[in-house]
């Protein structure tokens, strides 16, 4: 693990940052333990900014106590991969079904989000594809304008994105990533509302199979 020297004036939200980077970007994947000791050898710290930095992972939900082990990255079993999947299947189609309607509908967003995803495969980036992914969708969810369906969507997401990092992280083919985003973008815009209901759908099935193969 390599070490790091903090320079700036917020240490811990430096450290936790760091740390942040290493779980979304598939490097400390779901279950990794997390010891207090070693972030404070790793950079150079004390125990109290060690310590805080540990209790702004936790608070993101991306740490959890484990029985005998203390913090670990949190992990999700098959079946809440399953159910989050099942909960994103409606909230997108509810998305989707108000995005076919306002044809022609305004794709910025989309656009932006395969620009970013291009932009991460490019840097071999896997926290940004992640990101970039996750305003894909939460893009396509809003779509319906109503803010408990958006919050939800988010919920769901902020879940899943560990999984997903790592679930990409194995794939190992980012600019495949960003193709599959930009050719769903294309028939959301251009083909029947029924064809992008069938894309769309079989998009979050393939999703869904990477998520499971790593949990």
């Amino acid at each position: 693990m390599r070490v790091v020297s903090l320079e700036r004036t917020r240490p811990a939200d430096d450290i936790a940052e760091a740390l942040r980077d290493d779980v979304l970007g598939g490097l400390m994947p779901p279950g990794t333990r997390v010891a207090e000791e070693d972030v404070q050898a790793r950079f150079r710290v004390g125990r109290e900014l060690a310590r805080d930095a540990l209790a702004e992972l936790e608070r993101d939900g991306l740490l959890v106590h484990s029985l005998h082990r203390g913090l670990e990255v949190v992990r999700l079993a098959g079946e809440d991969v399953r159910d989050l999947f099942a909960a994103r299947r409606t909230l997108e189609l509810a998305g989707l079904e108000a995005f076919v309607r306002r044809r022609p509908a305004d794709d910025v967003w989309l656009q932006a989000a395969v620009q970013s995803m291009t932009d991460a495969a490019r840097n071999a980036d896997g926290r940004a594809a992640v990101a970039a992914d996750a305003a894909f969708h939460l893009a396509i969810v809003a779509s319906t304008s109503s803010r408990r369906i958006r919050l939800a969507a988010e919920a769901a997401w902020r879940e899943l994105r560990i999984v997903l990092a790592v679930a990409d992280r194995v794939a190992g083919d980012l600019d495949e990533l960003a193709a599959d985003h930009a050719g769903l973008a294309e028939v959301m815009v251009t083909a029947p509302g029924a064809s992008a209901r069938a894309a769309l759908l079989d998009h979050l099935r393939r999703a869904e199979a990477r998520a499971l193969a790593v949990t």
